[in-house]
Order: structure tokens, then C-alpha cells, then sequence
């Protein structure tokens, strides 16, 4: 479940800072270690109204929560961008374009079955300062 946060949270900030490349880790108040910063953009983090500490802006492009169509309580809209959800070829559930742009899913070199592009943009992967696989950049 944290793999897809930070993947999904990734596929929010590739749409809302669109000239940003690369995505920064470090330590939340919480002692979690989280995607803090997006290109020049600082990742802010609080309470949404479940009581759930979760990424709640990037910037000052605010991330909107709710009820999908599965009853399911994830982000909506993050910067006024509506997020779409949809089933992708594995039959899961999952984003499928963001402020109107598609979100492609394949394997990574490590085999696993994951977001691998944004309104055409390929996502990077790459080790963290931690040793984890993840998402660290967009471009081409």
C-alpha cells in the first residue's frame, strides 16, 4: 500500500508542476520517510477528515480527498485537476489520467507492473537514498 501512495502521489505532482523533474525524500513530523519536495515545490502534510496523515498540497495546489466509485476514500483532485479512476489491463482499480492527462501502466526493469507514463511523459525509477525502487523523475 505505501509503494502505491508514493507511486499515485507521484502521478499527482508530475501533473501539477509540470517544468519539475525530479522528486526529493526526507522525514515528515511523523518520522515517516515520504516525497517532500517536487522540483521547487515543498510537499505539505496534515490531517485529512478521516483522521489520516496524508499528502494535503504541493505548493500551494491543494490535494482534494473523497469517495470514488468503488466506495473507496482516495484523492480526487489535487490543484483543481479532476483524477480519474479506472481498471487497467491487470483488472485493478486504479488512476487513470489526471487533469485530462493519460496515465499508461507496464513493467519496469524490475518486473513489476507499474504507472509508466503521464500525458506521454515516461516516469523514472530509480533508487532512493534508502536503497527503495521508486519513482524520481519524468522526462523522456
Amino acid at each position: 500500500m505505501k509503494k502505491f501512495v508514493i507511486a499515485l502521489l507521484f502521478v499527482f505532482l508530475t501533473s501539477v508542476c509540470a517544468f519539475a523533474t525530479d522528486i526529493k525524500y526526507g522525514y515528515n513530523s511523523h518520522g515517516q520517510y515520504v516525497p517532500a519536495s517536487y522540483g521547487s515545490e515543498k510537499i505539505n502534510y496534515g490531517y485529512n477528515s478521516h483522521g489520516q496523515y496524508v499528502p494535503t498540497s504541493v505548493g500551494d495546489q491543494k490535494i482534494e480527498y473523497g469517495y470514488n466509485s468503488h466506495g473507496q476514500y482516495v484523492p480526487t483532485s489535487v490543484g483543481g485537476q479532476k483524477i480519474d479512476y479506472g481498471y487497467n489491463s491487470h483488472g485493478q482499480y486504479v488512476p487513470t489520467s489526471v487533469g485530462g492527462q493519460k496515465i499508461d501502466y507496464g513493467y519496469n526493469s524490475h518486473g513489476e507492473y507499474v504507472k509508466k507514463s503521464i500525458g506521454g511523459q515516461n516516469i523514472n525509477y530509480g533508487y532512493n537514498s534508502h536503497g527503495q525502487y521508486l519513482p524520481v523523475g519524468i522526462g523522456n
